[in-house]
């Protein structure tokens, strides 16, 4: 009869039976069967004993008083065999590794993660998700939470993010390095991508109503829904000229406005494109060489613009005025007879030379 000396260790046992040894840093699991002050014992099944050692839990306290016998744990190994011929796990590795694999899925889907703002710096807000700490610039927050404190003073910008002490907040994962133990997260993210969503639905070409919730010197803001505000361009407010969109366009005012462009993060409106286009045809009225009244509108850089019409204006171009300055011939205002250079009804041009 053949018999197995005792001096054999587990290791070997395991081997001569055919099992795949498990190797260090692999997750082993299996069913806490003693918890004690100098370690906690778990079985591992065919593959032996773990053992847990008390300096696994000296920084976290609660871990180990939340452990129960009978109770399926898992550990990252730290020692195929130590001299007593268990297996060495650590608990709390085995958690930062599975709490790190659950940070790259959660990146990968997108998910929107509810957490607890656990402490603040001057330079934003720190977080925790599975134990891991986690960062949330200041340029990171939504808008309604970013602190405005004047001259951007870091003690009082400090002072005005204590409010979210202790407090939940909904984020998304932005970056994370295990290896550098770097997790970056963003409040913003999730506005953004409802906006990005949102702003999907809508095609170039669509009719919206909203209300005008800012004007400005270049055009008008207008609220479409909630997260979503369209550009009205000084230039698209209609087809004449239009010097201050503030003398034709007020906050409060509701608009129908036609979607010119769009992108990601924005939608550009237009109040002209549901205007009738004064360009069209344009040319059964006016030719080459023609003479027309106007009066200048706007002296520029590049030329006078002369409103013929109060919907047509022409360019005089710079060049038409030789060695002299447009501003040292005409200023705002000034009745003048032009003639037409040529027409561009495409691109709504059209160039005036003096009259000779």
């Amino acid at each position: 009869m053949n018999t197995i000396s005792h001096s054999l260790s587990m290791k070997d046992l395991l081997t001569q039976h055919g099992f795949n040894l498990p190797k260090v840093g692999d997750i082993m699991s299996g069913e806490i069967i003693s918890i004690g002050k100098n370690a906690v014992m778990i079985d591992l099944g065919p593959l032996g004993t773990g053992i847990i050692y008390p300096g696994e839990f000296y920084d976290k306290p609660a871990l180990q008083k939340g452990l129960k016998i009978g109770q399926h744990v898992s550990g990252i190994l730290l020692n195929l065999e130590n001299e007593d011929g268990y297996r060495e796990l650590s608990l709390k590795r085995a958690q930062i590794t599975t709490a790190w694999e659950d940070i790259k899925v959660k990146k990968e889907s997108g998910e929107i993660i509810t957490t607890k703002i656990i402490n603040i710096n001057k330079g934003g807000l720190i977080v925790e998700l599975n134990g891991i700490q986690g960062f949330l610039p200041l340029s990171q927050l939504a808008p309604e939470h970013y602190p405005v404190v004047e001259g951007g003073d870091t003690t009082k910008i400090v002072q005005a993010l204590q409010k979210f002490r202790n407090q939940d907040i909904q984020i998304k994962i932005l970056d994370f390095s295990e290896e550098e133990n770097r997790l970056i997260v963003s409040e913003k993210a999730i506005n953004d991508d409802l906006i990005k969503e949102e702003i999907s639905r809508f095609k170039i070409g669509d009719i919206i109503e909203g209300e005008i919730v800012d004007v400005t010197d270049f055009g008008a803001f207008v609220k479409i829904s909630d997260n979503i505000e369209g550009l009205i361009h000084i230039s698209e407010i209609d087809w004449k000229l239009i010097e201050n969109p503030r003398d034709v366009l007020r906050v409060g005012e509701t608009v129908k406005a036609k979607i010119i462009s769009k992108d990601n993060s924005k939608i550009s409106l237009s109040l002209k494109a549901l205007k009738a286009d004064p360009w069209d045809n344009i040319e059964d009225k006016y030719s080459a060489g023609q003479k027309v009244a106007g009066n200048v509108v706007k002296i520029t850089n590049y030329g006078a613009i002369v409103r013929i019409t109060d919907e047509i204006s022409g360019l005089i171009p710079i060049s038409e005025f030789g060695e002299k300055k447009p501003s040292d011939m005409y200023k705002t205002g000034d009745s003048i007879t032009v003639a037409i250079l040529s027409i561009s009804p495409k691109e709504h041009k059209m160039l005036l030379t003096l009259e000779k």
